[in-house]
């Protein structure tokens, strides 16, 4: 794995090769090149992808990030000069340089893995493995995916023509905007397609394989609003025992860990390629930059003997330290998919169940399969938390409110307000914005497309 971390680093070459004509199409424009022509090409192509998904723009601390402190989970430090303040004060406009940033990072990596996965559907190219080809689905899809759920509405069963972002084409410069449907449809295929694909190969928690691509079909169904497909494929993924949940002894060390037993997709980072200053660990420490702070509304949901206070630091200002830094502050590998959040979703997609099931027996048991995940997640963090005699509306929330504790600074909260259909809005109480709640549905949950893009493809602004 050493190895392979080092040769990121040096293929990083690659990602920059496609930078010069950033300026010339948008970023959604994907011509082909002829730097794949060789085996050692296209698989350093794979590996420039992989690197891409840890710029600090992206995975290795915008992306994460900005899902916490535009939601209820964060918000600016004393010492903050600046970082994500636009977020925090819902003031973000399609000029943001972190937004520009992240769009043209998801975009590279969708135009890079696009022409790994032509190469791959050429029937004369048989020196190329279908593991490359299936990772290359993969990686895209979970780029399209970020940036369908950052700007486009949120997937609506009432309104199947609400347009979102542009698919990358090879031949036509300035595509119109996809629809939202058809996006995750695209992604929902090319999941299946890739888990197919690498059937068989490596397990690993750095690269996809079977397993992480299932995992990653999981939360796409999730957000696409297919329960009960969500559901089976949760079930599928717990079942096949390649993952187990961290217990309440390893849980708080396993964060200096490169993985765990939880690690089903995770950015590798060592000290060949340590972000630094632009690390999450940098950002949230105050022996680092300290630049945001866990809200009291989140800190206050857990209770005494939640072995998760662990993370929380008192200096000037109380600090969620869950990236210690395993080499130095900024080393820590960058969970993407965990265990728990597949059993989250399947809790989630039980509730669903319970809530729109008639039959009084039916209900019974899907009260019982939320209790019996949900247990399974809090006793190991939590000795003390309760879930006896819960009225469902009381469960609804207590699923909600313990998602949000255990992914706490993984980036996830904004996505998980956004994606509900129990309409939770943000509502933040302890607050230093002139805006401290938005409902849901609302535009503030969409954000802009950058500007430099609308100005080159002018369709993006319809």
């Amino acid at each position: 794995m050493k190895k392979l971390l080092t040769f990121l680093l040096s293929i990083a070459i690659f990602s920059a090769c496609t930078d010069d004509f950033l300026d010339k199409q948008p970023s959604n424009y994907s011509p082909q090149g002829n730097l794949l022509s060789t085996t050692q090409g296209v698989n350093s192509a794979l590996i420039g992808c992989y690197s891409d998904l840890q710029s600090y723009t992206y995975y290795g601390r915008n992306f994460v990030l900005i899902g916490d402190v535009y939601a209820d989970n964060a918000k600016l430090s004393s010492q903050n000069t600046g970082n994500f303040s636009s977020f925090y004060n819902y003031s973000v406009t399609a000029d943001d340089d972190d937004l520009k940033s992240f769009w043209s990072t998801a975009y590279r990596i969708i135009k890079n893995a696009d022409n790994i996965i032509k190469v791959c559907q050429d029937s004369t190219r048989t020196d190329i493995k279908k593991s490359v080809y299936g990772e290359a689905l993969a990686i895209r899809s979970l780029a399209y995916f970020d940036l369908v759920r950052m700007f486009a509405p949120k997937y609506s069963n009432s309104d199947k023509n609400a347009l979102g972002i542009p698919i990358a084409s090879d031949t036509v410069a300035t595509p119109d905007k996809a629809k939202v449907s058809d996006v995750y449809s695209m992604i929902v295929s090319d999941l299946l397609k890739a888990a197919e694909l690498l059937d068989g190969s490596e397990v690993s928690p750095y690269r996809f394989n079977k397993y992480s691509v299932e995992a990653l079909l999981v939360v796409v169904y999730m957000s696409s609003l297919s329960y009960t497909k969500a559901m089976d494929l949760a079930e599928q993924v717990i079942a096949n025992g390649q993952y187990s949940l961290l217990t309440a002894e390893n849980y708080i060390d396993s964060w200096k860990l490169e993985s765990t037993t939880e690690s089903i997709f995770s950015l590798a980072m060592s000290s060949t390629d340590n972000p630094g200053t632009n690390s999450i660990g940098h950002m949230l420490s105050p022996d680092g930059y300290g630049g945001l702070v866990p809200t009291e509304d989140l800190l206050e949901l857990f209770s005494d003997s939640d072995i998760r206070t662990t993370f929380i630091t008192k200096r000037s200002e109380k600090f969620y330290i869950k990236y210690p830094g395993r080499d130095g502050l900024g080393i820590d590998n960058v969970p993407v998919l965990r265990l728990s959040e597949i059993y989250f979703i399947l809790a989630d997609c039980y509730m669903y169940k319970l809530i729109m099931e008639k039959d009084v027996a039916k209900q019974t048991m899907y009260y019982e399969k939320v209790l019996d995940v949900m247990e399974k997640l809090t006793k190991r963090v939590d000795p003390t938390c309760v879930f006896d005699n819960l009225s469902m509306d009381d469960l609804l929330l207590k699923i909600h409110e313990e998602y949000r504790k255990e992914f706490a600074f993984e980036g996830k909260r904004f996505f998980q307000l956004k994606r509900s259909i129990y309409a939770f809005g943000i509502n933040r109480n302890d607050c230093n914005s002139a805006i401290c709640s938005i409902p849901n549905p609302s535009d503030k949950f969409t954000f802009p497309i950058p500007i430099a893009e609308t100005n080159t493809n002018p369709n993006l602004k319809k």
